[in-house]
């Protein structure tokens, strides 16, 4: 996905994946209006829609820096991340709803039709022009980024930061639907509403993020932010009330989207144009496999033990997580250490 970003037109490849994930989700509906998406057809869908949308990830953060320009960057990913998670605030709800008014195959052919929203802003968006290396064939790009890759320390650092944000942070996507039907115990039309308090928390540290960065520094930031989820986290554990969870997942959701921006945006930043596409799909790499592997070892602990010592030790390991990468992860490089050289 990297390397496609880098060598074809970059709206071209988001309007055929977004073709191609409405297909996919168009498909998921009919075959659930149709009582015939059990467990295994639904993982399919699953998996082919994640490879369609992650072929155009990079391609949507690559075109970022050519939007505004590095000086406006860093309020540019929060912008982007507003668009995102404010959206993603109310759509938890309004899920639930059409889940309980309609049954699950509204929420998917609603799903569907959003694909062509997407498609039109792609080809609306103006940009100048753009040196790319053209000439490229796709394996040639591929071994030009991980020679990239493989040689940048930086990179490696902010690979293992992400990695380690996202094992820890996955904790509460995998286990927040068992602890609303069992701990909650609230049902799909309340369960879209809990999901939405993350995006909630998410917005709203957004919008005071650039406050907390003057005043703390980003790696200041970013250690405030992981003891704010760790705390939401270990509340969550300890409650069984509704209003509680709901604060409790503010927090969690503010902590971990402060984190990812200011990550993500030192690190996008300072990446050359011509490999942006490839290095900045090491940080979705990054990102799945953390959240994947920790949502199967949190889920695991989460059976062996309890609900509550599994959010308990994920909020431990985010202090940890936290403390450590303040310490030897930091992001303010070291002088020479850059990731365009």
């Amino acid at each position: 996905a990297g390397a496609l970003t880098d060598i074809v037109d970059r709206r071209s490849l988001i309007t055929v994946t977004q073709l191609v994930g409405l297909v996919i989700a168009a498909t998921m509906g009919v075959l659930q209006a149709m009582g015939h998406l059990g467990v295994g057809p639904l993982l399919i869908g699953t998996f082919l829609l994640s490879v369609a949308l992650t072929l155009s990830g990079p391609a949507w953060t690559a075109m970022l820096p050519d939007m505004v320009g590095p000086d406006d960057l860093p309020q540019a990913i929060g912008l982007n991340s507003i668009s995102y998670n404010g959206p993603q605030s109310l759509g938890p709800a309004i899920g639930g709803l059409l889940v309980a008014a309609a049954g699950a195959q509204a929420v998917f052919f609603v799903n569907a039709l959003s694909f062509l929203g997407i498609v039109w802003v792609a080809h609306s968006y103006q940009r100048g022009p753009r040196v790319r290396p053209s000439d490229e064939r796709l394996v040639e790009a591929m071994s030009t980024g991980i020679r990239y890759i493989r040689g940048n320390r930086s990179v490696h650092r902010f690979a293992l930061r992400i990695t380690l944000a996202f094992l820890v942070t996955s904790a509460l996507t995998a286990l927040l639907p068992v602890v609303a039907r069992q701990r909650l115990h609230v049902d799909a039309g309340w369960f879209g509403l809990v999901s939405t308090a993350v995006g909630v928390g998410a917005v709203l540290s957004i919008w005071l993020l650039p406050r907390v960065r003057t005043a703390l520094g980003d790696d200041n930031a970013v250690l405030a932010a992981g003891v704010l989820w760790a705390v939401g986290a270990l509340a969550l554990s300890a409650t069984e009330s509704l209003a509680v969870a709901l604060f409790a997942l503010v927090m969690a959701g503010a902590g971990q989207m402060a984190t990812m921006n200011v990550v993500f945006g030192r690190y996008m930043a300072t990446l050359p144009d011509h490999v942006r596409g490839r290095a900045g799909s090491v940080v979705m790499l990054t990102v799945w496999l953390g959240a994947s592997a920790g949502a199967v070892c949190w889920g695991w602990l989460a059976s062996a033990a309890s609900i509550a010592t599994a959010l308990a030790a994920a909020a431990v390991a985010q202090l940890a997580v936290s403390v450590g990468a303040r310490l030897w992860l930091r992001l303010t490089p070291a002088s020479g250490d850059t990731l365009a050289g």
